[in-house]
């Protein structure tokens, strides 16, 4: 690897692990394109970008710890376990053109569940906030995500918004709620030997930083502005994957 390469990984890192830190979004829907950019082969970008997860949303889940629902939180993340389990089995034996088009697909429900009650307020007010929703709503979140090299973080927040909760919250509780899913189909990825341990390393590291910095900012940002700035960066790279 020469200093060009090394600066693209380290500016990878930083950019996912502020964004993670920002929006709650577990950093892959930013940091699987831009791996994809560099060279780096889906299912490659996928295991490489689950390694950095569980650092950087750590690192988020603390600062904001405070925001954190921990009634949602404890279904929120059963539910993700459960679903990022299926999805990584099923990633390896789907085609690649499949896999873009969830990522795709993703992008569109996240800006859907953050406007839900713009776009449908029927809709929004029928849906309940309760145990067994919150459970099969990470379920599925992570059953989508996790066939796009995720651990959730992406749709989570937009989920938790149709369920009526706070957006500052759904950034803290998603956060949380990625740890674990990420830590166990990171386990799954490692048994298949698909990580690429020298960039993976490199942009968990820097991620700490970005997530931190994101972090802070998150926390003294209007909702309305991590809602639109989160549509945005979503969509935009999912784009760039498609």
């Amino acid at each position: 690897m020469d200093w060009l390469q090394l600066l693209i990984y380290v500016l990878i890192g930083i950019a996912a692990g502020f964004f993670s830190g920002m929006f709650g979004i577990g950093g892959g829907s930013v940091r699987v394109p831009l791996l994809v950019m560099t060279g780096m082969p889906l299912i490659n970008a996928f295991a490489t970008n689950m390694f950095a997860i569980p650092l950087s949303s750590i690192t988020g889940a603390f600062i904001q710890r405070k925001n954190i629902n921990w009634s949602v939180a404890r279904y929120f993340t059963i539910g993700g376990v459960l679903g990022i389990i299926l999805a990584t089995y099923f990633v390896r034996i789907v085609s690649g053109r499949f896999l873009v088009t969830i990522f795709f697909f993703a992008a569109l429900i996240t800006i859907f569940g953050l406007y839900l009650d713009k776009i449908s307020h029927g809709l929004y007010e029928k849906i309940t906030p309760k145990p067994v929703n919150y459970f099969l709503g990470a379920f599925l979140g992570n059953l989508i995500i996790g066939l796009r090299g995720g651990s959730g973080g992406t749709l989570f927040p937009p989920i938790l918004r149709a369920m009526h909760v706070d957006m500052h919250s759904a950034v803290a509780t998603s956060l949380f709620a990625g740890i674990f899913s990420s830590i166990f189909a990171l386990g799954v990825y490692f048994w298949r030997g698909e990580i690429f341990f020298l960039p993976a390393v490199i942009v968990a590291i820097t991620g700490i930083f970005g997530s931190y910095l994101g972090s802070k900012l998150s926390v003294n940002t209007e909702s309305k502005w991590l809602k639109l700035g989160l549509a945005i960066i979503v969509f935009v790279l999912a784009c760039t994957v498609l």
